[in-house]
């Protein structure tokens, strides 16, 4: 079987470091919130071109912090776009707050920053704009849809090295968030994930909502959570970020080449804008002939695909209560009617790939 994601060849590409940091941990005794947590969050801030990573548990969580952070709960309204993985949209639920829907744009599958300016009220505190499959929202220019009041979350648990202008994905809006999951361009060997900020304020509140509130080990000043990074996900995220650019390169010779190669009739390609460098976290297209019939060919010849997303979110049933029914996001409704994920990871050997592209453009239609 060709996977999707296969991420036993990453390690095999890197097990010497990775054993070793993992060794290094286990030899100081030290497994919470020490030295190479530490040590991540100034990597990672200096690779960001950040003041402050705030590490913590997993993106989620840094989405509901970050949230926290800046006092939204229940009375207020988040805006975000339906066309993305839940815990987006359940990180808003967590805090209290409504999460409420603007579509997305047909070619990019990025949210229509256009659109945003009719969403927002009075109640509007936050945006989270999702970068996508690790293609990139246009920060700067929401920045001047929605105004200094609002916050702007970013959500690049996708885009882990993807830039806009030459800005690193998580450093253009108030705050960061990024996942450090597993099949993650940067990922760990469980989960974890961060919040980027300028903000000293910010950063400081983060760090006691990581840690229940706690200034000392008796003392509470707000109620916080238990949300941290553990040190072994911190070493082996450091072996990983040394190789990030390089590994999302190879990412970036993959899509060109099944861009180049694929053939065109069957798949509308996710359009990336000028100025924009994604990190492909996955190659996603929109199928033209009939999405089920071509991921039956694929599994057929033992190629496995994905579909990122079945339905939109606003129209799970979770959701239901908020009173979103279909046709009132008509493009995210049709992005996730007929999108579908071809394999990509660093490691794909040209022949495997060369292997896929021959399959797929032998499909004939079933």
């Amino acid at each position: 079987m060709i996977w999707r994601c296969d991420l036993v060849p990453q390690y095999n590409a890197y097990r010497g470091e990775i054993d070793e940091a993992i060794q290094r941990v286990l030899r100081s005794g030290r497994y919470i919130l020490a030295t190479e947590v530490a040590a991540f969050e100034q990597e990672f801030a200096a690779y960001l071109g950040v003041k402050h990573v705030v590490s913590v548990a997993n993106g989620t969580d840094g989405l509901v912090l970050a949230l926290r952070a800046r006092d939204i709960g229940p009375g207020d309204e988040v805006i975000t776009t339906p066309f993305t993985a839940i815990p987006t949209v359940s990180a808003i639920v967590q805090t209290g707050a409504t999460p409420v829907f603007v579509d997305v744009c047909g070619d990019t599958f990025l949210m229509d920053v256009e659109k945003v300016a009719s969403a927002v009220t009075p109640r509007t505190k936050a945006v989270i704009p999702v970068h996508i499959f690790g293609n990139m929202v246009d920060v700067p220019r929401l920045r001047q849809v929605v105004g200094d009041r609002i916050v702007i979350v970013e959500d690049a648990c996708q885009s882990h090295g993807s830039t806009s202008g030459g800005r690193q994905s998580g450093s253009l809006g108030d705050m960061g968030v990024f996942s450090f999951y597993p099949t993650k361009n940067l990922g760990g060997y469980g989960d974890g994930g961060a919040v980027a900020t300028n903000s000293d304020e910010d950063a400081s509140l983060l760090r006691l909502l990581r840690t229940y509130g706690m200034t000392d080990y008796n003392h509470i000043v707000i109620d916080g959570e238990n949300s941290r990074l553990d040190e072994l996900q911190a070493a082996v995220l450091r072996v990983k970020l040394k190789h990030l650019d390089a590994m999302n390169e190879q990412r970036r010779g993959i899509a060109e080449q099944y861009v180049r190669e694929l053939r065109p009739d069957l798949f509308r390609q996710q359009h990336i804008p000028p100025g924009v460098r994604p990190n492909y976290h996955v190659f996603a297209s929109r199928c033209m002939v009939g999405r089920a019939g071509l991921m039956r060919h694929l599994a057929a010849h033992e190629i496995q695909t994905n579909i990122y997303y079945l339905m939109p979110v606003h129209l799970q049933e979770a959701h239901r209560h908020l009173g979103w029914k279909r046709g009132d996001l008509p493009v995210s409704e049709q992005v996730c009617g007929d999108i579908v994920a071809l394999p990509m990871y660093p490691e794909l050997p040209a022949a495997t790939l060369t292997a896929i592209i021959s399959a797929i453009n032998s499909y004939e239609g079933l």
